[in-house]
């Protein structure tokens, strides 16, 4: 799957925070990032008292609840259960009784993205203090831990007293990196804008410890903010969002989010290794054809409408017709990602996301 071009730029509470900071790198004139080092009671996600609205920045807090249909087709609701179950994989949530929504999360995307807005990491915090005096400033500025040789790790306190899998107990994230661009990204016509980039990959274990492991083997996701609306604590607005999640045994996700022109979250999934959705409970839909290499699931906010494409062996790119290079190509409206909606193969109408 690939990564939306608004990311070309960008380079690769049950809360309880101590030690921050391992102290052998420090931050380069241009670029504040230092080793972060965290220990948490618990890497559970869940609204509590003190924080009422945990579960509401998730990252499929919205696109979980919204494609619940508005009216009871038996089969409309199984392909949203299905749904569902398999975004559970990736992002360990505890489906609420009735299964519209989830009552915790356990992954490393949603804990570092409210570890963020929390403001009590210094390091953290003056990155994004860092951000905000370049954008007023207007000249470009970058916060990222790769280019610092710096390392972030957050450790589960009850998972090590437990002694759950190494991936488990630890979490590690190779980057993170904010950047503020005034005048865009090369070849773009975007300006003042800030690019959000983190990236999550699990432990290496030996072979005889892999089945224990948890099933999310990384995460890479991507962020764009308007730099005038950049906040350096809570949750910037997000124009557009997309994150990768990469599976042991079944294989990616990738949802895409677009909070501003067309308000629609996209579900990408790819595991033709085995069946996700029942597709062939469609008429029209091949019989028994149920784990197609493309497969999208897209739920529009405004129209309040879900609606399903898949394709299989079509390839996302295919050779130009006009073109007497043969190394031009142009998207192959075969493959699901380009799919126009006349080629769904099933739709519905959903509740309505408050909000979105």
């Amino acid at each position: 799957m690939r990564h939306s071009c608004i990311f070309a730029a960008v380079s690769i509470t049950t809360l309880v925070l101590s030690g921050c900071g391992l102290e052998d790198t420090g931050p380069s004139a241009f670029n504040p990032a230092t080793n972060v080092d965290l220990t948490f009671s618990s890497f559970n996600l869940e609204n509590t008292k003190v924080a009422p609205d945990n579960l509401d920045n998730t990252r499929f807090w919205d696109f979980y609840r919204g494609i619940q249909p508005a009216a009871d087709d038996p089969d409309d609701l199984e392909t949203t259960g299905e749904i569902r179950s398999h975004i559970d994989i990736f992002t360990s949530a505890t489906p609420t009784d009735a299964g519209t929504s989830y009552d915790s999360v356990r992954n490393s995307l949603d804990l570092m993205n409210q570890v963020l807005a929390s403001g009590e990491v210094t390091n953290f915090q003056e990155g994004k203090r860092y951000i905000s005096q370049r954008i007023a400033d207007g000249v470009a500025g970058t916060y990222n831990t790769r280019g610092n040789g710096a390392q972030i790790r957050f450790t589960d306190q009850s998972a090590v007293i437990g002694n759950l899998p190494l991936n488990d107990q630890l979490w590690i994230y190779p980057t993170l990196d904010w950047r503020y661009l005034p005048d865009g990204p090369e070849g773009s016509d975007l300006e003042n804008k800030v690019y959000r980039t983190i990236q999550y990959v699990s432990r290496s274990v030996e072979e005889e410890e892999q089945a224990a492991q948890p099933e999310l083997v990384s995460v890479l996701a991507g962020s764009r903010f308007d730099a005038n609306s950049f906040m350096t604590l809570g949750y910037s607005p997000t124009e557009f969002a997309t994150a990768d999640y990469l599976s042991r045994s079944h294989g990616s996700i990738e949802l895409r989010q677009d909070f501003i022109d067309e308000n629609t979250d996209t579900l990408f999934i790819k595991n033709d290794e085995s069946d996700v959705i029942t597709l062939d409970r469609y008429p029209g839909y091949g019989l028994g054809d149920n784990s197609p290499d493309c497969l999208r699931v897209e739920l529009d906010y405004n129209m309040d409408l879900v609606r399903i494409f898949a394709s299989n062996g079509e390839p996302a790119r295919i050779d130009d017709p006009d073109s007497t290079d043969g190394q031009d190509t142009i998207p192959n409206p075969a493959n699901c990602t380009y799919q126009e909606d006349a080629d769904a193969i099933t739709s519905w109408t959903t509740v309505p996301v408050a909000g979105r």
